[in-house]
C-alpha cells in the first residue's frame, strides 16, 4: 500500500526588506527544533535527506538490527514541542503497535525512517518537521504545522514468515475451542484447510456449480476479527468473477468463493497473508477518519490493523 508522500516545505524565516519591524519572526522548523534541544541539553543528529533529527534515550548497542520488509513492534509518546502530550501508546494500553518497516506502511511517514535507525531494546526521540508529519492532514486535533516530537521505544523484531507461523496457530487454536470439527455441535463437514493457509467451515450446502471466471456473483457477508470483535456489518457485494470490477478484493475473498456453490454458506478463516497483509500502523489512531475522508489512506486501513486474521462468514446468494 502506498501512503501519501509530502512535498517539502520551503523555510520561512526570510523577511522582506519591506516588513515592518514590528511584525514577528517566524522561525524556520529547523530553528523551532534546535531550540528545543538547546533547552533540553540534548545533541540531535539531524538527516539531511528528511529533515528528520534523531537523539537516543536507551541505547542496546547488542540489539537486532531492522532491515527493509522486518516487522518493527513499537509503544510511543507523541509530543509537541511545547512538551505537550498529545497522543501515547505503551505496555499498559496493550500489545505494542506493528508495521511493516520500508513499505509505506505507518503514518506520518518520518516514522518509518526514525524506526529504521533504532536497534532492539532502545528508545530513540524523533524530531518531524512537518512535512515528515502531518501537513496534509485537516484535522483540529493536531495542526498540520505540527512540528512532531516522538519517544519510540522498538520492542520488536520479526518477519512476515513469524508473523504467519503465529496466526496459524491461532486459526487452529480457534477451530479446537469453538469445536468447529465436532459435527456433532456444528455439522455439515469438518474444516477443510488449503495450501493458501485459508480455513473453510461449512455451515450450509449449496447446489450447481462453483464460479467461474465472468460470471457475475453476489455475496452477502459480515467480517470479525480472531477474537470475535466485529469490523464489518451485514453488507453484500456484486462483482464480476476473476476480473477485479468494480473494484479489487482481497486475495482470500475470492478463493473462499470460487470454493462455493450457490447458497452456499461458509466460515472462512482468512491469515493476513490472503487478507490486507500489512495494511498501515495509523500514529495516533484517532486521525485514521480524517486522513480516509481526506483519500490519503484506503478505507481498509480504518477497519483492518496490520497482519490481522480475519473471520468471516460468508453466503453465495448467486
Amino acid at each position: 500500500m502506498q501512503l501519501c508522500k509530502f512535498s517539502i516545505l520551503l523555510g520561512i524565516c526570510l523577511i522582506a526588506s519591506s516588513c515592518s519591524s514590528n511584525d514577528p519572526v517566524v522561525l524556520s522548523s529547523d530553528a523551532q527544533i534546535q531550540a528545543w534541544l538547546d533547552t533540553a541539553g540534548i545533541q540531535g543528529i539531524r538527516d539531511e535527506s528528511t529533515g528528520i533529527y534523531y537523539y537516543a534515550i536507551q541505547e542496546n548497542q547488542a540489539g537486532a538490527t531492522l532491515s527493509q520488509g522486518s516487522i518493527a513492534g513499537i509503544y510511543y509518546d507523541l509530543y509537541d514541542l511545547q512538551d505537550n502530550l498529545i497522543a501515547s501508546h505503551q505496555r499498559s494500553n496493550g500489545d505494542s503497535l506493528i508495521f511493516k518497516v520500508g513499505a509505506s506502511a505507518v503514518y506520518p511517514v518520518g516514522v518509518d525512517f526514525g524506526v529504521a535507525q533504532m536497534r532492539l531494546g532502545e528508545i530513540y526521540g524523533f524530531i518531524l518537521p512537518p512535512e515528515q508529519g502531518y501537513s496534509e492532514l485537516n484535522n483540529p486535533s493536531i495542526s498540520n504545522q505540527l512540528i512532531a516530537r516522538l519517544e519510540i521505544s522498538l520492542v520488536s523484531i520479526s518477519q512476515e514468515v513469524d508473523l504467519a507461523v503465529t496466526e496459524d496457530a491461532g486459526i487452529r487454536a480457534y477451530i479446537t475451542d469453538n469445536e468447529l470439527d465436532d459435527l456433532t455441535l456444528n455439522p455439515i463437514d469438518s474444516t477443510l484447510f488449503f495450501n493458501s493457509g485459508i480455513a473453510i467451515k461449512r455451515r450450509r450446502r449449496g447446489i450447481e456449480d462453483r464460479p467461474s471466471p465472468g460470471d457475475t456473483i453476489s455475496v452477502s457477508y459480515t467480517g470479525r476479527f480472531i477474537d470475535d470483535v466485529s469490523f464489518v456489518g451485514q453488507s453484500s457485494f456484486t462483482w464480476v468473477f476473476g476480473s477485479g470490477e468494480p473494484r479489487p478484493l482481497m486475495a482470500g475473498f475470492e478463493e473462499t468463493v470460487s470454493r462455493m456453490l450457490v447458497n452456499e454458506q461458509v466460515l472462512a478463516l482468512i491469515p493476513s497473508a490472503q487478507g490486507y497483509r500489512e495494511s498501515a500502523l495509523i500514529i495516533p489512531d484517532f486521525i485514521a477518519q480524517d486522513l480516509l475522508d481526506d483519500q490519503i489512506i484506503p478505507d481498509y486501513v480504518v477497519q483492518v490493523p496490520p497482519y490481522s486474521t480475519l473471520l468471516m462468514e460468508l453466503t453465495r446468494v448467486n
